[in-house]
């Protein structure tokens, strides 16, 4: 399984990294977040990049995803809604979405840095 991204997504990933490493998950469910986000709905609600410290991912994302950027932790119970080939790119309205074989995954989707400053 692979996620690659378009060019503007590359650039905002790897210039997050240029002067502080950090390891990036795939948060679909809600885990990482500064506020408790109530759901009904069982699975999958709200992806997430999330850059986190350098080895400071949490253990219960325990699925990899590789990329050019280095691995994707996700939990990997929820690997089975990916595609074998996942694609990040911005539209033309400048919203962020995750491609798969054919279809979308994701309409919107959210990069945010969660790691200590």
């Amino acid at each position: 399984m692979k996620i690659t991204f378009d060019d503007t997504i590359t650039c905002r990933l790897s210039a997050m990294i240029e002067d502080k490493p950090a390891d990036f998950v795939l948060d679909f469910d809600h885990t990482l977040s500064d506020e408790t986000v109530a759901s009904t709905c069982c699975g999958i609600t709200r992806y997430r990049i999330v850059a986190v410290n350098k080895g400071e991912v949490p253990a219960v994302f325990d699925g990899r995803i590789g990329s050019p950027l280095g691995d994707f932790y996700c939990k990997a119970w929820g690997m089975m809604y990916f595609d074998e080939n996942m694609y990040v790119r911005m539209t033309p309205n400048h919203l962020i979405e995750i491609m798969g074989d054919g279809e979308k995954i994701a309409l919107h989707i959210e990069i945010v840095d969660y790691r200590s400053h």
